[in-house]
């Protein structure tokens, strides 16, 4: 199944984008906007670090504390935010954990053609015990895993709103490095440069034909005593990006991807590579996701790269203007290249959240996730059910 890398993040952003039901903001003399946010929730979790077998089960605690300023004044945009999101587990303190998101972002239109974009944010996160870096080794470790990791991005797009093409030109720098688990984290720690450039074309029809192109620099900070894990990552992709009307919406791009290692003992990849994800709204309250990817990436433990290909299928009901459903289906199928490896991971999702009133909303939640692996002690069964609150001014 997908590692816990980035749940923080996907955590954190979820509570500051839309966890009341209609957040109110604090208007300051600045101008700022504020949006305090709160989240707390209690969770069954039957197997805390993703084992194979001797599963350790706990009730955890979670509290996550958010905040959002933006000064937006139409012509341009700053937004600050900043999450915390602690967990604490009843039957395993060594598992808790604090985590915390920094993010900032500014968006200037430079004149009626031209824009500029910049955005960094600071993590300081963790993966669960037998996932991400420590998978299948959950009895050999007795805390999570640490990392933080600084990403800076940004773009100059050219185009009028009102024309036909765009070109948008962009850069992002990303920085990792983990804080524990020397012995298996040492030559993990990596940063990359990534450029790129974006034409899009407006067809008049609710379609933009989007063309994209990209090279990434990946250098970690100590070599691999196996071989250098450096390498340069390109990728060419068309597609589309779609509005039409409030019923459907989407993008999908497919295309070429080349990762060319510099040790030359690595076997480099050259193949198909893709990306879609697709709204479908029969009703005002009944909405369909569905979405499927395709790529190689550098592996978190052996090999050279990992194939990696995934299906996502979703679909949220409003029951009522209080009661809204969520059931969730995700698959992640990964090939290792240069060592003997194929894992399948399948996660099934349920929710049904509750608006008591504007400013408060309650969710009922299980997550099942299944595991499969060619490689012992990586298979897993994990069942998670919990009950969260969120809170808003």
């Amino acid at each position: 199944m997908k590692s816990r890398l980035t749940m923080m993040t996907v955590l954190a952003c979820a509570s500051i984008d839309a966890f009341a039901v209609d957040p109110q903001s604090i208007q300051t003399e600045s101008g700022f906007d504020i949006t305090p946010l709160l989240s707390s929730g209690l969770k069954y979790d039957n197997n805390i670090a993703s084992s194979s077998s001797n599963e350790t089960e706990s009730w955890i605690f979670t509290l996550t504390p958010s905040v959002r300023a933006v000064l937006d004044d139409g012509v341009s945009k700053t937004e600050l935010s900043a999450a915390a999101f602690n967990g604490t587990y009843f039957d395993s303190s060594g598992d808790n954990f604090t985590d915390v998101l920094l993010g900032g972002l500014f968006d200037t239109s430079l004149s009626e053609h031209s824009k500029i974009n910049l955005k960094a944010d600071l993590v300081w996160g963790h993966e669960d015990r037998g996932t991400g870096i420590t998978e299948g080794l959950n009895t050999d470790q007795d805390q999570p895993t640490r990392f933080n990791t600084q990403t800076a991005s940004g773009y100059y797009e050219y185009g009028s709103t009102m024309a036909p093409a765009r070109l948008r030109f962009g850069t992002k720098y990303y920085n990792k490095e983990y804080m524990n688990q020397h012995e298996v984290t040492q030559y993990r720690d990596y940063d990359s440069l990534l450029g790129g450039v974006h034409f899009y074309y407006d067809t008049q029809s609710g379609t933009t034909a989007v063309f994209q192109s990209s090279v990434e620099d990946i250098s970690y900070d100590l070599v691999d005593p196996q071989a250098t894990r450096d390498s340069k990552d390109s990728h060419v992709k068309v597609g589309a990006e779609w509005q039409i009307t409030s019923i459907t919406s989407g993008d999908i791009k497919i295309g070429y991807q080349n990762k060319k290692f510099d040790d030359s003992s690595r076997e480099d990849f050259s193949g198909l590579a893709w990306a879609m994800n697709a709204n479908w709204s029969p009703f005002s309250y009944s909405h369909f996701n569905l979405g499927t990817g395709r790529r190689a990436k550098d592996p978190l433990q052996d090999g050279d790269y990992v194939k990696e290909t995934t299906f996502q299928l979703g679909w949220t009901h409003n029951w009522t203007e209080s009661v809204q459903t969520q059931l969730n289906y995700n698959r992640m199928e990964e090939n290792y290249v240069g060592v003997s490896r194929e894992d399948e991971g399948d996660a099934y999702t349920a929710s049904v959240k509750y608006a008591f009133r504007r400013f408060i909303d309650v969710t009922f939640f299980t997550t099942m996730t299944d595991k499969t692996s060619s490689v012992p002690g990586i298979e897993f069964d994990r069942n998670i059910t919990g009950i969260s609150f969120n809170f808003s001014l």
